[in-house]
Formats: structure tokens, C-alpha cells, sequence
């Protein structure tokens, strides 16, 4: 993968991680954090334009992840190819995981809703609510989806420690790449350890996210973009001293045999 299309894909996890908080920040005065199921239902229950937009941008922030890391496995395996590979192993589940969790709540909980309107199901809908909804801190779910990020921490870590030996923008990416992983593994011991400090571990790790999405996409884009300019200057015959790359640190992070 080039180097330029992982910098536009960090830059892609930026503009819509951005939205994502925008989105948590503008349900915030409407709701809160439920106390309860019954506050978590009725948050559920209204089922409005602003419930759809935040699931829908969380699949896309799932599906552009995934992306990111495939590319920052290829980009990190020549500097460490035996633990980016250990890394990448964990993005497919983290991916599916997560899929099935925002997409349940666009389709399998309205129809769970609509059940529980019917006297004959409304007691097995009540309960399978209580499952589903992720809202509600308790449900299965919500411990899928700590757990699907928890899982995207270990190669966070892992990237973020090659990153980190680089220079420039793509050492302060790595470091807060590497600080979202741990995050968002704490986030889950969290939540297995039902310690409320802990479990919003998810939720500082996605902050953390996005501000190494911004110096990651910045380096990246740079460094495409001057490895480009290297190949059309030697095509038309003339050569220039090869300078360092953005960031390009230890074992040469990011080989720019990939890049362009």
C-alpha cells in the first residue's frame, strides 16, 4: 500500500472520529449517560435522525480503521515484520465485532422495540433489549464493543511503538497511537472489573485516537508526496540526493520502497 494512501486514510479516521465526537457532544445535553435501562430505552426509543448518523458514522469509522491498520502493518513490517504481523492479526475481529455492534442498533434493536409493543413478545423483547442495546452499560453488547477496541489496542501499541522510534510528526503519532491502545485496554478491564474510572478507558483512547490521526495523516502526506516527486525527477533522467523522509527513523521506518 503507498505511503500517500495510508496518510489519506489516517486523514479519513480523523475527519470522521471529529464527527463521531461531535456527535457524542450534541446527544450529551439531551440525555447524558443513562442511569438506568429505562433511561437507556427511552435514549433508544426515540430513534431519531441523530441516533442513525452516529451508528452509520460508526461503521464507516470501523470500516476506515480497518483500512488504516492493514496500511500501517504493511508501512511498520519492514522495521518489525514479525510483530506487525502480530499486530494485524487482531483487526479482522476487532472489524466484525464492531460491525455487528453498530449495525444491531439499526436494525435488530428497532425491530426488538417494535416487538415489545406486542403483549405476547414484550417480556422476551424486554429481555433481549437489555442485551443489545449499547448504550446500556450492562448489555452484551456494550461489552463487545470494549472489547472490539480493546482488541484494536494491541496493534495500536504495537504500531505505536515502531512509530515511535521514527522522528518528527510520526514519533508524537506513534506515542498517541500507543496511549490509545493502552486506553482503550484499560477501558475493558473496566468494564470486566465494573470500576467507573476504568471503563472510560474506551472513550479517552477515542480521543487519543483522533489526535494521532492528525500528525499520522500530515507525515504520511508529506512523505508521499516527496517520494513522488523523487520518482518523476529520476524518470526524466535527473537524480537528487535522497533526503530523509518525514519521520523516518530507526531500520527506516516505513521503507519508501512502498511509498508514493
Amino acid at each position: 500500500m503507498k505511503t500517500r494512501t495510508i496518510g489519506a486514510l489516517a486523514a479519513a479516521c480523523f475527519l470522521l472520529t471529529a464527527l463521531w465526537l461531535g456527535l457524542l457532544i450534541a446527544a450529551m445535553p439531551r440525555s447524558g449517560p443513562p442511569q438506568s435501562f429505562e433511561q437507556a430505552l427511552a435514549i433508544v426509543g426515540r430513534m431519531d435522525a441523530l441516533f442513525y448518523l452516529t451508528d452509520a458514522n460508526a461503521i464507516l469509522i470501523t470500516l476506515a480503521a480497518s483500512a488504516l491498520y492493514a496500511g500501517l502493518f504493511a508501512y511498520c513490517e519492514p522495521a518489525a515484520a514479525g510483530w506487525s504481523l502480530v499486530g494485524f492479526i487482531f483487526v479482522p475481529v476487532y472489524c466484525l465485532l464492531n460491525l455487528v455492534v453498530y449495525l444491531s442498533q439499526i436494525t435488530v434493536v428497532p425491530q426488538l422495540l417494535a416487538w415489545q409493543q406486542a403483549p405476547e413478545y414484550q417480556a422476551t423483547a424486554a429481555v433481549l433489549l437489555r442485551l443489545t442495546i449499547q448504550q446500556w452499560p450492562g448489555s452484551a453488547v456494550s461489552v463487545f464493543n470494549n472489547l472490539a477496541y480493546a482488541l484494536l489496542g494491541i496493534p495500536s501499541l504495537i504500531y505505536g511503538a515502531v512509530l515511535a522510534r521514527a522522528r518528527g510528526l510520526l514519533r508524537l503519532a506513534g506515542v498517541l497511537l500507543a496511549l490509545n491502545g493502552a486506553a482503550c485496554i484499560a477501558g475493558l478491564v473496566g468494564v470486566v472489573l465494573r470500576h467507573p474510572m476504568l471503563s472510560l478507558g474506551s472513550l479517552a483512547g477515542g480521543a487519543l485516537f483522533l489526535l494521532a490521526m492528525l500528525p499520522l495523516s500530515v507525515a504520511l502526506l508529506r512523505q508521499g508526496t516527496r517520494a513522488r516527486a523523487r520518482a518523476a525527477t529520476a524518470r526524466f533522467g535527473h537524480t537528487e540526493p535522497a533526503q530523509p523522509a518525514e519521520g523516518a527513523g530507526p531500520e527506516e521506518v516505513g521503507s519508501e520502497g512502498a511509498a508514493g
